[in-house]
């Protein structure tokens, strides 16, 4: 049997960097309403203030903020009711000391008025005439022009995902569409004569499919689309037929299983015959994962991945090469990612960067990393699972209460 001659990690991610960043990423248009989970290819600029008029934020009124000195409920101060501010209208009011102007949350601020006392601090004495009972500080209760989002300023950077926060923070600024990165398109394969599609009946040596399902969900997290999901039994000639249709139409084609020695394992010789690069890696030094295979095809511009037929090792490696690789391409840094401590002694694994599952928890307000131990084949460790750490193959490990970058999934 040949051994595989492993790549690190990194030199890994390297190699398909190499090829991708060759190639122009495709940009479009979307909607802002579409744009969940795209990547900004463009810098934002705040086209106005935001706000761009002084507002107030509770429901109260608009006074000079000296008129509130020296106030307590024993000793209020007595003050003359000028109007009302109607929501969403432009108020012409002007008020000077010994005047106020009632003013709903959100509403405009009349000229001269520099803080809001609220409501439950006040009492109507008659139809023209307001008792205050509480001291209020300059600009208290006040949102003044630009607070927000200054104009012209620089409010998303090129790279940036798009959440449900950056798309408020756009429609706050009346943006209805952006150029975004268009989303690579995943084709999923999953290899073996032994996988069975959920909705088929379960017999004695067969399993579900666990990986295309997974790794269907993952790419969606990730912001990719997915073309499909393709099941291929051990015939070479079929996982052959499928990869070439799949090349030609997706940017990213996984094949799940047939990645390590066995007989029946057909993917590296079949990604060497196909992509124009060869084998780019066949073995990563990382546990789980070691057997992953990857490959570009220049003609096609297809990147080729072949995975672990674990699942916890596939889900994992989808997510330290395809996601983080595209990420850098689209110079998309986000880290979700938390500090948290050890809760005990964890060994590293000869040679090899180990990718750790863990759990956590909360202690003494500080998070606390518990190793989940499990085998790469049982998908149950992932759902319990609240992030991963790496930990470096040239360590012996890591210390119990020693700081680690957890990863969130």
């Amino acid at each position: 049997m040949q051994l595989l001659t492993v790549d690190t990690l990194d030199i890994a991610s390297q190699k398909i960097f190499s090829y991708l960043q060759k190639e122009t990423l495709l940009i479009e248009e979307k909607l802002l309403l579409d744009s969940q989970h795209c990547v900004l290819a463009q810098d934002i600029y705040a086209p106005f203030a935001v706000p761009h008029f002084k507002r107030s934020t509770v429901d109260g009124y608009a006074i000079c903020h000296k008129d509130s000195t020296g106030v307590t409920e024993s000793l209020p101060s007595f003050l003359k009711i000028i109007g009302k501010v109607e929501m969403g209208q432009e108020n012409t009011f002007s008020i000077k000391s010994g005047e106020c102007v009632y003013v709903p949350t959100g509403g405009m601020l009349p000229q001269g008025a520099d803080s809001m006392i609220m409501l439950e601090y006040t009492e109507k004495l008659t139809e023209d005439e307001l008792a205050i009972y509480q001291n209020v500080a300059y600009n208290a209760g006040v949102v003044n022009i630009g607070e927000d989002m200054e104009e012209k300023s620089l409010v998303l950077k090129k790279g940036t995902r798009l959440r449900p926060h950056e798309i408020g923070v756009l429609a706050a600024l009346g943006i209805t569409s952006v150029l975004v990165y268009a989303k690579p398109i995943v084709a999923i394969i999953s290899l073996g004569d032994e996988i069975l599609a959920p909705e088929q009946e379960l017999t004695m040596g067969k399993v579900y499919d666990i990986n295309s399902y997974g790794l269907y969900a993952q790419a969606k997290k990730f912001g990719f689309d997915v073309l499909s999901i393709t099941r291929v039994c051990d015939d070479r000639n079929q996982i052959k037929n499928t990869i070439i249709k799949l090349m030609q139409l997706a940017d990213i084609v996984v094949l799940s299983g047939g990645s390590s020695q066995g007989e029946k394992d057909f993917t590296a010789s079949l990604l060497g015959e196909l992509a124009s690069s060869g084998v780019l890696t066949h073995g990563i030094a990382i546990k789980p994962g070691k057997p992953t295979i990857t490959a570009y095809d220049e003609f096609s511009k297809t990147l080729l991945l072949g995975l672990p037929g674990h699942p916890v090792a596939a889900m994992l490696l989808f997510e330290l090469l395809a996601q983080n690789v595209y990420n850098q391409l689209m110079d998309c840094k986000e880290e979700n990612c938390i500090v948290a401590k050890m809760a005990n002694n964890f060994p590293s694994a000869d040679g090899k960067l180990t990718c750790q599952l863990v759990d956590l928890i909360i202690q003494n307000k500080e998070y606390i990393a518990t190793p989940i131990f499990s085998k790469s084949g049982l998908i149950s460790s992932l759902a319990k699972a609240q992030g991963y750490i790496l930990v470096d193959m040239n360590t012996e490990g890591i210390k119990k209460d020693e700081q680690v970058l957890v990863h969130i999934l």
